[in-house]
């Protein structure tokens, strides 16, 4: 009896039948690999035939699914550094690091759109790999789930926002395509200055998904609870010169609840689960190679 030939994973893509690439100037972009170029099932054709009570019958093909796949990357907008993120690439130097792997993983692999999915807020000081889990979220729920999402800096959204209306454009324009996608992540939270209009900015997107049981992600530089205590106390006048190293240091002992309000940070404690990701040392800089191809995100 002859040995079945097993074939041999394409050495490019290693089977998954799509790449990942980096685009100098947008977001990352997947595409098929040259392996798939032309269907061996379909020729191209995106229906390929199927017995049938009397006789073949024409379905979709699984590469139509593929395309539909890879569309649904290439609109959620992931940074082109952060292009080969991925849980597979995601590197677990402490327990920190797999509690926050763990649960962003679990997240995806059991996400429903049909039903609310209590999403994740990940925080910690730069270079721990947040926005890598982030990435690694999105790029499996659309590649491996079919489940479109959106990733947004904050800080960005809300100069987007204010361009748009210099250009005659409500803020609800630049913000309704986020209010419905079933998977949204942000990132930089309470990177912002922290005024009236733009606390007011994030509260109706997170309350607007919120009350339509839409599940967000979250990333911030911002810790729960208290790190450190500024040394010296503000100038005379009670103000200090914001450029000055005092008021950088002020800045980033506020708490997460301190830089975005208790209102926000009650919701994001109502939809999110929270886990600490500060592995003591920033990967892009302290690790060799690790931020060499934007491998950890911010």
């Amino acid at each position: 009896m002859a040995t079945p030939v097993e074939s041999t994973p394409c050495p490019s893509c290693g089977g998954a039948g799509y790449l990942v690439e980096q685009v100098l100037g947008k977001p990352a972009r997947a595409r098929r690999c040259e392996c798939q170029v032309r269907c061996s099932r379909c020729h191209g054709t995106g229906y390929a035939l199927v017995p049938g009570p009397s006789g073949p019958v024409a379905q979709p093909c699984a590469c139509k699914h593929l395309d539909e796949r890879l569309h649904l990357f290439n609109q959620i907008g992931i940074p082109a550094a952060l292009a080969t993120a991925s849980f597979a690439a995601f590197k677990v130097y402490s327990a920190e690091h797999s509690t926050a792997k763990n649960l962003a993983e679990d997240f995806a692999r059991t996400f429903r759109r049909d039903q609310p999915t209590r999403g994740f807020l990940l925080y910690g000081r730069p270079g721990g790999g947040k926005t890598h889990l982030l990435a690694s979220t999105l790029r499996w729920l659309a590649l491996e789930k079919g489940v479109a999402s959106r990733y947004v800096e904050f800080m960005l959204l809300l100069s987007d926002m204010k361009d748009g209306f210099s250009a005659g454009r409500s803020h609800m324009e630049i913000l309704r395509p986020l209010l419905s996608v079933p998977v949204l992540a942000i990132d930089e939270l309470g990177k912002e200055r922290g005024t009236p209009w733009e606390q007011s900015m994030l509260d109706e997107l997170i309350s607007r998904r919120f009350n339509s049981g839409l599940s967000t992600l979250f990333a911030t530089n911002y810790f729960v609870e208290p790190r450190f205590t500024p040394q010296s106390a503000p100038a005379a006048g009670g103000r200090r010169d914001p450029r000055s190293p005092d008021a950088r240091q002020e800045a980033e002992a506020m708490t997460l609840a301190q830089r975005v309000g208790d209102r926000i940070y009650s919701r994001l404690s109502e939809m999110c689960t929270f886990a600490k990701l500060d592995p003591n040392m920033d990967f892009r800089k302290d690790v060799p190679g690790a931020g060499a191809s934007g491998y950890w995100g911010r």
